[in-house]
């Protein structure tokens, strides 16, 4: 289970760096009509009904403009929206690019802006939360591997393993582990709870110790080792 939600998390990154991608790509071809593009007037003289799956449709814009040929283009905007932008008679900015009047662009927010900000967000979410979760799986590695090094081990009793309900996985809860022992730090009687694993574990701990790895240097920090029961696969 774990091993499947680290290539979740990685597929997660890649399909937002893709999309981050794509907002440069879209940005960057927007920028382009200005610069190379020419400047007109057009006049809109249709809204293109497009139908949606939600059953209200959208209006996109139909432009007449001339070239610097004096031939009559049209130009059908790939945004559109509900309420309609625009309306016929309409007088508009656009670009065209030299030698391809077809190819062509409204001077609005929403045919400069609009695509590359959604591709943006999205890929910014996507990576955010698929990168994010690595790098919290590679602190707690980290930490793991810190404790294993330096970790004060005290000898735990085991309580319980249960669900944690409050947490899901891709559709499941995983399961933590309960030991009890005096803290090193306080003296008192505390209970540890352990990282999620994805197998109950309490038939092959009931009467058993574990071993727990307090950090000398902070006192709330510890590691509860199933190692000599789990797989890697079976340890969030």
């Amino acid at each position: 289970m774990a091993g499947k939600a680290h290539w979740i998390t990685w597929l997660f990154g890649l399909i937002g760096l893709g999309l981050l991608g794509g907002s440069l790509w879209a940005w960057s071809s927007s920028q382009s009509y200005i610069s190379d593009g020419i400047r007109t007037t057009g006049t809109v003289i249709d809204l293109d009904y497009r139908d949606s799956d939600e059953g209200s449709g959208t209006y996109a814009p139909v432009v007449e403009f001339t070239d610097r040929e004096g031939a009559t283009r049209i130009y059908r905007s790939s945004s559109s929206s509900n309420p309609p932008a625009y309306r016929r008679g309409e007088q508009v900015t656009l670009y065209y690019m030299p030698g391809e009047p077809e190819r062509a662009m409204i001077d609005s927010f929403s045919d400069r802006y609009l695509l590359p900000l959604i591709l943006g967000v999205l890929g910014l979410a996507f990576s955010g939360i698929g990168f994010g979760m690595i790098y919290a799986g590679a602190r707690k590695r980290a930490k793991v591997s810190g404790l294993k090094q330096r970790g004060l081990p005290i000898q735990a009793d085991f309580v319980e393993c249960h669900r944690d309900t409050r947490t899901k996985v891709n559709g499941r809860h995983p399961w933590r582990v309960v030991a009890q022992a005096r803290h090193p730090a306080s003296g008192k009687l505390e209970d540890f709870t352990s990282d999620m694993v994805w197998v109950d574990l309490t038939g092959e701990l009931a009467g058993k110790r574990l071993t727990v790895l307090v950090d000398p240097q902070d006192p709330e920090s510890y590691h509860i080792d199933l190692s000599e029961w789990l797989h890697d696969d079976e340890q969030g």
